[in-house]
């Protein structure tokens, strides 16, 4: 290779290289911005519109359909969904993900203010939401006190402007506080006897609380500003103004009237709309959980500062930035200061677990390296993943990336694939030193030789996972951090193994014989000084950590020296050539066939040969089906030769485990007590069933039974075949159909994302329409009571609660018919420790607390835990759309209750908190104006309706500025007259002509209700019925169930009406499907590119079926470990596919280039195989043993193992549950690949060149 060339020829500027990139890449990574969910553009817009008083149907009419009308103009528009409630109108406009956010934002606004013309001139401006998953709080700092919760909200207000100082914060949302206004509460009994209306008050008002310029006057030399003045200076100067002067006698006399006549004048707080309260149990000490002592832990009322950041900022810089604000803020004494939610310490625990499965890895890949390679070797080799991910990090901060959870654990993920390209070079050109060449010759020669077949190899794994950029939707956006991530670390690594290594291994590696050069006395002072500065530095720092690193050294020295070393030499002087030596005679054997007897080319190829002509014809008769029914005699004829086939190669798989005799019985007893062992550990914590374990079982039983009756063989003649090639292959492919069956009657089930352990648990509670929030905030009182009673009786539940947060009133889920403040909705979050304190899962505690709070009656509760991933819909979600909505409600409610009844008898296991978005009725009271009346006094809808309006609701006629401050001067009845009905029909309504007329004498009342809320569908009425999955069941398998339950209700739905299953499941078909299209075009790709290396058909080809094969190791993995097939399952295949290649394209590229040289096929095959041997393994072994940490969750913290000794070592994490299933699939499947590499690829090639041959006679 030209490339190898320059380097070796510039090594020293190579050299300087390296050390520039290491500083470069330790600069990056420090400095590349950090967050915890990646950045995502979702075209999702909220168009909400208040307009006081107005019912749910009015708002309809007059808000949100109008809006809609507009709104379904626009191109590129997916849905419209709208929810009307009282007052309230939410419209939420979902673009195609391929219109760009700016471009569809525009549309959205210029159609918004084309519809404001068609709406009421009382209502509000509409006003556009953009949805940005960016948009949440970071942290959440709860204040509280034992001073007034006024005095609070000043505090938290001026805390407010100080946190949103720092550069990185967009916005601090204050919740809890309390706001203060000028109330004008009127007497209407004193109103009506003075004859006065709203109007007048307001108008009295307004017409006094002004500012005026009168101009300039110029007086000799001096100009002097003329301002006219009347604002208010106190809120008590309002109670003297006058209203009116009424003229003649009697109670309206002459006189003035002034507003304490009519009204009281009080500056107070608005109606509560929200209640917050937070009740600790464990406090932040110095990083550790102290538990509050019993008699201190009480609810208490808290002020909440939601911090949202900016975009693309550094979530910790940012956190930490806030953190010192407040520390240094100057809070009053007896305020308390309690923090939730920080999501940096996600982040920080996300890097921890970076780092420490990168040095787990590490440490397990340098571990069998040395038994291979030697420590200095395997050393130089395991720093290519460091190298490697410090370049990626280069290479993301100059693209503009920031790091979040899915890329930190892509590198994980890529930790032993990153090795893998070193690891051939570093062997190469260990081996040919072994051979006696050169340094440097060796680099080259070495190199030369494995260079295109590396970069052939790494341009199929960048093959496989191409397609996935390509990833459409919300979830392709999210998941598609990793392809991407993994693109560019693999690039790297290839980038340093061909340009870095192979001057860093000429100068540092070393044979086993080779002498240590001696050094200079100059050299070795200069080391001890380094040494002895470094240890005084440390022990200055930390003492513990000086003490740890010399145990460290000692310890590795020691293991080194006594153990480790000991033993690679025994495994590579004589373990390994023993094994290379068995290897040489199994390969051997596995090629020899014997094609003397009779019929023996029918019976070696009946059973592979029928097999192919049927997916041949198969293949064939799909074409000729486009054109001709006659399709259906080649499917037949394919039929029969399929059967035909199948059975012939169970045949010869019971043969071969007949003919193996002692090796089948040995091969049973060790897959029965590996596939036991399994199930064993599984079943800790899992329930695993006695049919399955009979199924697992029966492969090794059938293994010893037919194997010991081979014992009673007294001949070796072949029975049936005559070629063990196709012994081998019939029972590769034998197995596979049996894993098959075991996968069917031993099915694992089917999830989209994998259950993760919560961090916390939220609890909805949402009471009947129309509750006020004082009802809803005794409900909630009523709830937390269940859950502390709770906590006191289980100490399991205790020990795993650190804080519990209540907001009574706040916003419902806008997809789900929420958006608005509800006061019927109340929120309980359980803030949970960190995983590794949690005594049970944190899953079982949220079963516990369904339970105790599941029965409370008439309010529907959702209890969830808090997920990682992108945003999904609910598992069982159904539409139910018609044209009559009291028709679509009665079929809503119907499966509501069917669904609810299933979830209590167990008939759907695991469904729970079923609910519906279609509410009761809304109490109205109904005023219908009498329009002949009101037109005789000169009246007209907009004057009553006016006046009812401020009567109840208010209005703001001004407002009082108190230095920098505002307040609303709402001027509305006094408390008593507003909460009587009644007190509405004593209204009086000023005429034209200055008359009052009772509202009575213009309008009569009625009782009712309406509907409480309205949910539409792309301008539909539309209503949806949802269900969760219970932890420990899957959101798949509980929409079966549901499916069945629900199958003869949906056949006798009334014409019209339909129901459709969207959500979750819409989301899993539309990711499925495209990760279906991803795998196949990977595959295309990866055959194109191998076609491409050898220039032949057959090498890709029997790679290709090497790929497919090695699914077998997939499913008995999942079989094994009973995980459900899903979409991180399916992500591990399609890594899988590109990872089965690399050793595979190596190892053939060596067959053809030795066959090339003049070797026999034969021969080539053989020695090809014995070369690359330790390469093959050494790369299956690093990928899997890489994986160890992240898929079983082993988690040794190093940090805090140097730094107080204590390495917090724990199996399990919440990443471990979602990216467990990904490891299992690549781990289980790389494993079975390797055995697929070393020798039935070889047997295939060997196979192939023998039928290549045969149809070469008969051409």
């Amino acid at each position: 290779m030209k490339l190898t060339e320059i380097t070796l020829k510039n090594r020293t500027a190579i050299i300087v290289l390296t050390a520039i990139l290491v500083v470069a890449g330790a600069y990056s990574y420090s400095t590349i911005p950090k967050e915890s969910n990646p950045s995502i553009e979702i075209p999702i817009f909220i168009v909400n519109t208040i307009y006081p008083g107005i019912s749910p149907s009015d708002m309809e009419s007059l808000v949100t359909q109008p809006i809609e009308r507009e709104l379904q103009g626009i191109s590129g528009v997916k849905d419209i969904r709208s929810t009307t409630t009282e007052s309230f109108s939410s419209v939420i406009v979902e673009f195609d993900l391929d219109v760009p956010i700016t471009e569809a934002s525009q549309r959205v606004r210029e159609r918004v203010d084309l519809a404001r013309t068609d709406l009421p001139p009382d209502a509000e401006d509409p006003f556009i939401i953009e949805i940005d998953l960016d948009d949440f709080p970071i942290m959440t700092i709860n204040l509280s006190a034992d001073y007034p919760l006024s005095r609070l909200t000043e505090v938290a207000e001026r805390l407010e402007d100080e946190i949103e100082t720092v550069a990185g914060i967009r916005d601090v949302e204050v919740v809890g506080s309390t706001q203060r206004e000028v109330q004008v509460n009127v007497n209407l009994a004193a109103l009506n006897g003075y004859g006065l209306s709203f109007g007048q008050l307001i108008n009295a008002i307004q017409g006094q609380n002004l500012t005026i310029p009168g101009g300039t006057v110029d007086v000799d030399m001096m100009s002097y500003l003329i301002r006219v003045s009347g604002e208010f200076q106190d809120p008590v100067e309002i109670e003297n103004l006058v209203v009116a002067r009424p003229m003649g006698d009697g109670p309206r006399g002459p006189g003035l009237v002034y507003m304490r006549d009519v009204a009281e004048v009080v500056f107070g707080f608005k109606e509560r709309e929200s209640y917050a309260r937070l009740r600790a149990y464990k406090i932040d000490e110095s990083g550790k959980k102290i538990d509050i002592p019993a008699d201190q832990i009480q609810d208490n009322q808290v002020i909440s500062l939601n911090i949202k950041k900016r975009p693309g900022v550094n979530i910790l810089d940012t956190a930490q930035e806030v953190k010192r604000i407040v520390e240094d803020y100057a809070m009053p004494p007896g305020t308390n200061v309690v923090i939730t939610g920080d999501f940096s310490e996600d982040i920080t625990q996300l890097i921890s677990d970076l780092e420490n499965s990168i040095i787990s890895g590490m440490l397990f890949v340098i571990l069998v390296l040395v038994f291979f390679l030697g420590v200095r070797n395997a050393i130089l080799v395991g720093t290519a993943v460091p190298l490697s991910i410090l370049v990626g990090f280069i290479v993301l901060l100059i693209t503009g990336q920031t790091v979040n959870f899915i890329i930190l654990f892509s590198l994980i993920i890529a930790l032993g694939l990153l090795v893998d390209n070193s690891i051939v070079v570093v062997e190469n050109i260990y081996r040919y030193r072994e051979m006696g060449y050169e340094r440097f010759e060796a680099a080259k020669l070495a190199t030369d030789e494995v260079g295109y077949a590396l970069i052939a190899a790494t341009s199929t794994l960048l093959a496989a996972f191409i397609p996935m950029t390509f990833w459409p939707g919300i979830i392709g956006q999210f998941m598609g951090y990793l392809p991407m991530t993994l693109i560019i670390v693999l690039l790297c690594s290839l980038f340093v193994a061909l340009v870095l290594y192979p001057v860093l291994t000429a100068y540092l590696v070393k044979l086993d014989h080779e002498k240590t050069e001696k050094r200079s006395t100059f050299v070795k002072g200069l080391g001890i000084s380094i040494a002895v500065f470094l240890a005084v530095a440390i022990g200055m720092a930390n003492l513990t950590t000086l003490f740890v690193t010399i145990l460290a050294i000692l310890f590795f020295y020691l293991s080194y020296r006594f153990i480790i070393k000991p033993l690679s030499d025994i495994f590579t002087s004589r373990t390994l050539p023993r094994i290379l030596q068995y290897y040489k005679v199994m390969l051997r054997t596995f090629l020899q066939r014997d094609y003397r007897p009779k019929y023996a080319l029918l019976r070696n190829t009946l059973a592979l040969g029928s097999l192919a002509v049927a997916l041949i014809l198969a293949i064939f008769g799909g074409i000729v089906g486009i054109f001709s029914p006659a399709s259906g005699i080649l499917f037949a004829m394919a039929g029969v030769l399929a059967a035909v086939g199948f059975i012939m190669v169970m045949i010869h798989f019971l043969e071969a485990i007949f003919r193996g005799g002692q090796i089948s019985i040995i091969t049973g007893f060790v897959l029965g007590i590996f596939n036991s062992l399994i199930l064993l550990i599984v079943s800790l914590t899992k329930t695993v069933l006695l049919p399955i374990w009979i199924v697992l079982l029966s492969i090794p039983v059938l293994l010893i039974i037919v194997g010991s009756l081979g014992l009673f063989r007294r001949s070796d003649r072949p029975l049936i075949l005559t070629d063990n090639r196709a012994l081998l292959l019939n029972s590769v492919l034998a197995s596979l159909f049996a894993i098959f069956a075991m996968f069917s009657f031993a099915p694992t089930g089917v999830e989209f994302f994998p259950e993760t352990d919560p961090n916390r648990i939220i609890v909805e509670l949402e009471g009947p329409i129309g509750m006020n929030v004082d009802a809803t905030n005794e409900i909630a009182h009523f709830a937390q009571q269940r859950i502390y009673d709770l906590i006191d009786r289980d100490d399991r539940v205790k020990a795993n609660i650190e804080s519990i947060q209540t907001n009574v009133g706040v916003s419902g889920d806008p997809f789900f018919g929420g958006g608005g403040q509800s006061p019927e909705l109340a929120r309980l979050t359980l803030n949970l420790v960190d995983f590794g304190e949690r005594v049970e899962p944190s899953g079982v505690t949220l079963t516990k607390i369904r339970e105790v709070i599941r029965d409370i009656p008439d309010v529907i509760i959702n209890i969830d835990g808090e997920q990682i991933g992108p945003p999904t819909g609910a598992p069982v979600n159904i539409e139910i759309s018609g044209d009559d909505f009291d028709e679509i409600v009665r079929i809503t409610r119907e499966i509501t209750q069917i669904l609810v009844d299933a979830s209590v008898t167990q008939t759907v296991p695991g469904l729970v908190d079923v609910r519906n978005n279609v509410s009761g009725g809304l109490p109205e009271y109904r005023i219908l104006v009498d329009y002949e009346s009101a037109s005789r006094f000169g009246l007209n809808m907009a004057d009553i309706a006016q006046t009812i309006r401020i009567a109840n609701n208010g209005l703001e006629a001004s407002k009082w500025r108190d230095g920098e401050d505002e307040y609303d001067i709402m001027v509305r009845l006094r408390p008593e007259d507003r909460q009587d009905l009644e007190s509405l029909r004593n209204l009086t309504i000023r005429t034209p002509m200055g008359a009052t007329v009772p509202l009575v004498s213009v309008a009569t009342f009625e009782e009712g209700s309406g509907l409480g809320n309205i949910t539409r569908l792309n301008l539909r009425r539309t209503a949806t019925v949802v269900g969760q999955a219970a932890p420990g069941f899957s959101g798949p398998e509980v929409l079966v169930k549901a499916q069945e339950v629900l199958a003869e209700y949906q056949q006798n739905l009334p014409p019209g009406y339909s129901m459709q299953y969207t959500g979750e499941s819409e989301d899993q078909d539309e990711a499925f499907g495209f990760l279906t299209t991803a795998l196949l075009v990977g595959f295309a790709l990866i055959f194109l590119v191998m076609l491409a290396k050898f220039n032949s058909i057959v090498s890709p080809l029997i790679i290709m079926t090497a790929v497919g094969l090695s699914l077998l190791g997939v499913l008995l993995g999942l079989i094994l470990t009973r995980t459900p097939f899903g979409l991180m399952t399916f992500i591990g295949i399609i890594s899988l596919a590109g990872i089965v290649c690399v050793n595979n394209i190596v190892l053939m590229d060596y067959v053809k280039q030795l066959t090339e040289q003049g070797l026999s096929k034969k021969n080539a095959i053989i020695e090809a195989g014995l070369i690359r041997f330790r390469p093959v393994i050494l790369t299956a072994l690093t990928t899997i043993l890489g994986l160890v940490p992240l898929t079983f969750g082993i988690n040794i913290d190093f940090v805090e193992l140097f730094r107080s000794f204590d390495p917090r070592f724990q199996f399990g994490s919440e990443n471990t549950a979602f990216w467990g299933p990904m490891g299992i699939a690549i781990i289980s499947g790389l494993t079975f690949a390797t055995f697929l590499t070393l020798v039935v690829v070889p047997v295939l090639y060997s196979t192939f060149d023998s039928v290549s041959k045969k149809l070469a006679k008969l051409a």
